[in-house]
């Protein structure tokens, strides 16, 4: 009885899923040194967006970041940041605007993960009514909790994700210190050499020079 019950609240949350409206979207992308990357998300009202980015790499692992609601009013900053977490909720619908801008460097592009979640999970008082007009209590009262797992699921999801960037960023960071090592590690060595040389050949000169100062006196 208990196997019939999960396999049947498995049946449930999986038709739920595939009718919600929760949309997630992860990508990689680099940032030119000078220039600025945006991306532009459609958003229906009362829906609710979390976003999270992270430098993995370029530089010093920092970049500056805008977000923008549909009449393009600036929601959230972040100048010269290496990560950033923000939520959102949409008051009115409309293209919501994310943007990277990497014009303070130079020189050096940067490398930078983002994840954005739009979840549907905000309810209001006439979303609810009109759930109640066509669907069941208990079914309306299901989806909530599955869109409540799915909600939890997805922040374990850019949990492990951010932490995968970070092992990546990390692991460039030593590879990258490795090789400054071996290459100071290389200078010293050479400049030992050298060193040991000109101390050799300025001890062959000595003795030369007494030598010469030697055969001279026996003159």
């Amino acid at each position: 009885m208990w196997t019939v019950t999960v396999c049947n609240f498995l049946v449930i949350a999986y038709i739920l899923s595939l009718t919600s409206a929760s949309m997630e979207t992860a990508l990689t992308f680099q940032v030119p040194a000078r220039k600025e990357q945006c991306f532009y998300e459609d958003v229906k009202e009362n829906h609710e967006i979390e976003m999270d980015f992270q430098v993995v790499d370029g530089g010093d692992l920092d970049i500056d970041f805008q977000a923008y609601d549909g009449s393009l009013k600036r929601i959230a900053t972040n100048r010269r940041e290496s990560y950033g977490t923000h939520t959102f909720t949409v008051k009115e619908s409309g293209v919501y605007k994310f943007c990277f801008s990497n014009k303070f460097s130079k020189l050096t592009s940067k490398t930078v993960f983002m994840d954005v979640y739009v979840d549907d999970g905000v309810y209001t008082a006439d979303t609810e009514a009109e759930e109640g007009a066509s669907l069941h209590a208990g079914f309306t009262t299901l989806h909530k909790q599955v869109d409540n797992i799915k909600s939890q699921l997805f922040k374990t999801q850019v949990q492990l994700q951010l932490s995968k960037a970070q092992r990546n960023k990390d692991q460039k960071i030593q590879n990258s210190n490795k090789i400054r090592v071996d290459r100071w590690s290389m200078v010293q060595c050479v400049f030992m050499i050298l060193m040991a040389t000109v101390q050799v050949y300025l001890l062959k000169q000595l003795f030369k020079e007494d030598k010469s100062a030697k055969r001279q006196a026996k003159i």
